[in-house]
């Protein structure tokens, strides 16, 4: 009886009863935490099952369970989970060497890449050029290897072709037996905005096959390299990720690792900056090394910016259709005397002229007229609707080639600059 009374009286002091009170809550929140992922776990599975057979349903089921129990947090870490564990084997290691000139391997570079395409007998790959640049420069004397992360093995490649502008090389290796290797899915700008859960995969420090977490943090960002639009990420990129994929947490390829940003530093290093080459430009230097126009031409051709371009306020003029924009004008104040004439100067478009649309769709500023003419190609025709005065025309436009070797040139001294 006394040792009873005993326990009943420390029970009862503040501190223990404090204690006790959150001891019992801590053990109940991870029981409950327990069963609740078991629950989610079969849910999600479920709600797997009935995206697959209609996914008006599936979306519908998956916002409910997200609205009443917070599934969205905890599908999101399934999701990264899953697109981790998909894709790891569509990732390989390259290395570039010199195997009759030891001493020339510090020359030589490191990176990452990925699969695109799978045939009977080969594998089409993705990296970036400054990956391969030494073997470019001087393929009598370098060798680009590629491990794969099922077997293992290693592979001599076959560079297929590369866009200096965008930093994108393809190369292709060959089987050896009957190895079973997967693509990676395509995404498209459509698949990520400003705060998208993304995966980064790759070897970076040397450390094969690791993978980072993060998020988009700008979709285009001006890069080092003229003509080329970034994606900025806040997940962890460093030295040997140059060239390795970036998906969002549903296994979409929106990016490809490039650089990082490390200013003052002696040794590049991660400060929160990964830059990647954006999905959409990836794939237009890939589908046009791939195709016949580009062993016909030797490089990938890019359209000459056609205009001179300012944007404003609608504030700073009349008779405009929409109050509630911004616009672009074209604008030949800020032009050199000797600068010879622009594709919008030829075409007929005249000082203040407005841009109100380009191809159908609606023109806010000069930068959306950029991020097309970094998709067209030169050849390309172009229908722009402009104001002038009260007037609405539309004229033609046939977008003419920027210089290759300008563009080089620029991007040569631009790395120069960085070293």
């Amino acid at each position: 009886m006394l040792k009873s009374n005993s326990i009943r009286k420390f029970f009862k002091k503040p501190f223990v009863r404090t204690t006790s009170i959150i001891a019992i809550a801590f053990m109940l929140s991870v029981v409950t935490n327990s069963y609740y992922r078991e629950i989610q776990e079969k849910i999600h599975q479920g709600i797997g099952f009935v995206y697959d057979k209609n996914e008006t349903v599936g979306q519908a089921i998956y916002d409910v369970n997200a609205f009443l129990f917070n599934g969205d947090g905890f599908d999101q870490e399934r999701r990264s989970k899953e697109t981790i564990y998909d894709n790891f084997s569509k990732v390989v290691v390259l290395s570039v060497f010199a195997p009759d000139n030891p001493e020339l391997n510090g020359m030589s570079g490191r990176g990452t890449g990925f699969i695109i395409d799978v045939d009977d007998t080969s594998a089409t790959i993705v990296t970036n050029h400054h990956v391969v640049d030494s073997y470019l420069d001087q393929p009598d004397i370098f060798r680009v290897n590629v491990q794969t992360a099922m077997q293992m093995w290693s592979y001599e490649a076959e560079i297929i072709g590369h866009d200096i502008v965008t930093d994108i090389a393809v190369l292709k290796i060959y089987k050896k037996e009957d190895e079973e290797w997967e693509a990676v899915e395509w995404g498209t700008k459509d698949d990520y905005s400003t705060g998208t859960p993304v995966v980064v995969i790759g070897h970076g420090m040397s450390m094969s096959w690791t993978s980072t977490q993060g998020h988009v943090v700008y979709r285009d960002r001006f890069g080092m390299r003229p003509y080329n639009l970034m994606l900025q990420v806040d997940a962890v990129i460093n030295q040997g990720n140059s060239g390795g994929p970036i998906f969002t947490d549903r296994g979409k390829l929106i990016g490809v690792a490039q650089s990082i940003y490390s200013p003052g530093r002696s040794i590049p290093g991660w400060d929160g900056v990964g830059m990647a080459v954006s999905v959409d430009q990836v794939r237009r230097s890939v589908d046009y090394i791939l195709s016949p126009q580009y062993h016909a031409k030797g490089y990938v051709p890019y359209a000459e910016f056609p205009f001179s371009l300012s944007s404003f306020l609608f504030e700073e003029v009349k008779h405009i259709p929409d109050e509630d924009r911004h616009y672009a004008y074209f604008d030949y104040t800020k032009k050199k005397p000797d600068a010879l004439p622009n594709v919008g100067e030829l075409a007929g478009f005249k000082q203040d002229d407005i841009l109100i649309e380009l191809n159908g769709e609606e023109v806010i500023n000069s930068f959306s007229v950029l991020r097309e003419t970094l998709q067209a190609f030169p050849g390309d025709v172009w229908y722009v609707t402009v104001l002038r005065g009260e007037e609405l025309l539309t004229i033609e436009v046939a977008l003419s080639e920027m210089d290759i070797q300008s563009l080089r040139d620029i991007i040569t001294q631009r790395e120069k600059q960085r070293q």
